[in-house]
Formats: C-alpha cells, structure tokens, sequence
C-alpha cells in the first residue's frame, strides 16, 4: 500500500485565521463607513448640495464590495494561476484606456480613473491583484528553478515594466511603490536569491529616484518633507493640518462628527487624510485601534502565508497581505508625517469604491486559502487487491 499527498479543497473548513481576518476586516470596515459619514460631510454639502452625498455613493461600493468578499472566499484559489495571463492583459488594457482622452478622468492633474458612465473606477487599485496573481503564477511555474533568476525575469519583469510605465504616465508614483514593494515581499516569500532581489532592488531605486525629480511638484513635495520650516513650508500645509487634527484630539477625540479640520482646513480629510479626522474625533485611543487592527491582520495573514499547503497559496497569501499593510503604513506614516505625501487611500476606510472592492476581493481570496488543505489519501496497490 502506497501513501501519497493529495490536495483537496474543503469549502466547509474554517479555523482562527479565517475567523480572526474576517472579523479585523469587518470592524475596519464598520470604522470606514463610520470615517466617511463623519468627515465628507462638508464636502457633500459645497460641492454637490447635499451633505450625504459621499457616504450613500460609500454604501452602495460596500455593498457590492462585501458582497465580492463571500463570492472570492468560496472561490478556489487555484483557478487564478489558469487565468494569470489573461487577467494581466485585461489590467494593463484597462492602464493603457484610461490614458485615453475621453475614457480617463482627469482629477487634480492626474488621469487614473476610468469614466463608467453612472461611476468611475480607479484601475491601478486592481492592477495590484493583478500584478500578485500574475508573479505568483509564473514563480509557481518556475519554482523548481527559482534560483535562475532568468526564468522569473524574462517572463515577469517586462510585464512590470510596462505596468510600471502606464501609471508613472497617469501619473501615480504612490501605487507604482507600492506595487513594487509587494514584488519584493513575492520574491523573498517565493525563495528567490537575496542576492537577486538586492540586484532588481537597485535598478528599480535608480529608475524610481530619476522618475522622482523629472516633475517639479514631486522635487517640491520630496524638499518640503526634508526642508519643514523653510522656502518649501507652503507644501507642507496639509500634513500641518494633519498634525493639528492629530494634536486636537488628544487621548480620546472631541467626539464623532466634531472635528474642525474636516470643514476644508485640511485637504483630502475623507480620502488620503481620514486617519487624521479619526485622530481627531476619537484621539490616539482611536489612532491606536486602528493600527493595532491593521497589525492583527499582517500577523494572521502571515500565518495562513506560512500555513499555505502549496507554492501558489503560499506567495498569493503574502503578496495579497502586504498590499493592504503595506498601503497602511504608507497612508499613516505620510498622515504624521514620517514619509512625502503620496495620495494613497487608507484600505477599508477612505473614501473610493475602487480601492474598498479592490481590497476585499483581496481579503476573500485570502480567506479562500486559508480554507485550503492538504490530507493523505491511501492508494490500495492493485497487487494487494488481489
């Protein structure tokens, strides 16, 4: 009698992972409704004459992004590797549309967002699936020669760049660095070389310190951050503000739908800046439950990473996980301050729709493999039949 290793998909099974990531996201998600609500409320009112404009636009993303977060978790994980080639064509297609006089929108200077008639959708927020999927299934195909970097690179890292040029066009240097920071997590989870990933690393940092001081409002944006009380103090104002909306709300808030920073004293409060709102109306107690929250769901994503039964479900777990911690620390460290401003949402609680789809469609894939398992199925030898 032989004994092998066989996989098998058990819909029914849960465990702490998938419990504890589904919770986390439901109370990040509950606290985003809540954010939106509170500070768009000025906004709705100037600019559309109704104060609830943003949050019933808010309800209905929900809605269908909640709805998205069952559908990808019954899901198998596994039909995403047959469909790699063909969803990276579609995400790059959608890039390359919203250049498209007509079909993009323009917004404060950038075309990122592609016009759907009755809506608009950001397409770099699922370009970041994409880019995951796509890796993950060409380092499962190649893992058994992963240390050639020739095999990951050819096939892999010209799609990149063409991804990468496409939005450095539109332009959006924050999702190109975070696209790329999950690349490296991919490669480090997937066993590439260190030596490899430092080498890539380097290119990229030279081509992306170059793309930095080609426009004149990012070399304002990069001297405001190290100059903060000089000739460049004007482009700090709205991390000023942020501080201040920070500072105002002390150890527990002034309350919800109270803070001042919201009536246009601070740009962006219920997008790029709402981290700061909530400070303000819920004080670091606020600020720190939600960190803390994010950082439960770095640890239990990590463990359904760690705990994956296969390649793929391994790689597609860290590089799904990182693209929604990693965009959390970057909007909260460029809310005090730490980083440039960099127009990245906080996931599941600034206001867009396409970055909360984007972001539960990415929960409910990893929620799928966490469902996943691999048992022992007995072969009867036909010898022992007999």
């Amino acid at each position: 009698m032989n004994r092998i290793i066989a996989d098998k998909y058990n819909s029914s099974k849960v465990n702490i992972e998938y419990y504890s990531i589904f919770i986390i996201t439901s109370i990040l998600f509950a606290i985003g409704i809540m954010m939106v609500s509170s500070s768009s409320t000025a906004c709705g009112e100037s600019y559309f004459n109704d104060p609830y404009w943003f949050i019933k636009r808010q309800i209905i993303w929900s809605t269908v992004s909640f709805i998205a977060l069952i559908i990808f978790s019954k899901l198998n994980y596994h039909s995403y590797s047959k469909l790699s080639n063909f969803i990276i064509v579609i995400a790059i297609g959608l890039l390359a549309l919203v250049l498209i006089p007509g079909f993009g929108i323009e917004i404060s200077g950038s075309q990122r967002w592609l016009n759907l008639l009755f809506f608009s959708v950001q397409p770099s927020e699922f370009v970041k699936i994409a880019v995951i999927v796509y890796l993950c299934d060409v380092l499962n195909k190649r893992y058994r020669n992963i240390y050639k970097i020739k095999n990951v690179i050819i096939p892999a890292f010209i799609v990149l760049f063409v991804i990468t040029v496409l939005i450095f066009m539109e332009p959006d240097f924050g999702s190109v660095i975070i696209i790329w920071v999950i690349v490296f997590i991919i490669l480090f989870a997937g066993g590439v070389r260190f030596k490899h990933i430092a080498g890539i690393g380097f290119v990229w940092s030279a081509v992306a310190a170059g793309y930095l001081f080609m426009a004149e409002y990012r070399r304002e944006r990069l001297f405001a951050f190290i100059d903060k009380s000089g000739e460049y103090g004007q482009a700090n104002f709205q991390v000023t503000q942020s501080l201040i909306a920070l500072g105002s709300g002390n150890i527990t808030g002034v309350g919800l739908g109270n803070s001042i920073q919201k009536y246009f004293y601070l740009p962006e409060a219920h997008t790029d800046f709402i981290f700061a709102i909530l400070g303000e109306e819920f004080g670091l107690v606020g600020t720190i439950l939600t960190v803390v929250l994010f950082l439960l769901f770095t640890f239990f994503g990590i463990r359904v990473c760690l705990k994956a039964k296969d390649f793929f479900g391994r790689v597609l777990a860290a590089g799904l996980t990182s693209s929604i911690t990693i965009q959390a620390m970057m909007n909260v460290a460029v809310v005090v301050g730490l980083v440039p401003v960099t127009g990245l949402t906080l996931p599941f609680i600034s206001f867009g729709g396409s970055s909360l789809l984007a972001s539960m469609i990415s929960v409910g894939i990893i929620l799928n493999i966490s469902r996943y398992e691999s048992v022992a199925v007995e072969e009867v030898d036909s010898n022992n039949k007999k």
